[in-house]
């Protein structure tokens, strides 16, 4: 079937084909947290307060981006605590 489906694909959506296959699969399995996955579809969502920039490398705007990612991938078990590697207070 995969294939028989890539076969009538365009090249440019096979790899996107194999990913919500994959995706698919791991539901199915329970391998695949569903909070994880809507985070690396859209991102950490609602309003988030952003820390005063500690870095003179990064400017504020890289800063408050960056932050609201480390903040949203904290709010998952699998990556909790994974902002304490970059935020040193």
């Amino acid at each position: 079937m995969y294939e028989n489906v890539c076969r009538s694909l365009f090249e440019a959506h096979k790899l996107l084909f194999s990913l919500i296959l994959t995706v698919k699969i791991l539901f199915g399995a329970n391998k695949l947290d569903p909070l994880e996955w809507r985070f690396f579809l859209a991102g950490p969502s609602g309003t988030i307060e952003v820390a005063k920039n500690p870095t003179n490398w990064l400017g504020d705007l890289e800063w408050a981006e960056m932050y609201k990612q480390l903040y949203g991938m904290s709010k998952l078990d699998s990556l909790k605590d994974f902002d304490k590697f970059f935020i040193k207070n």
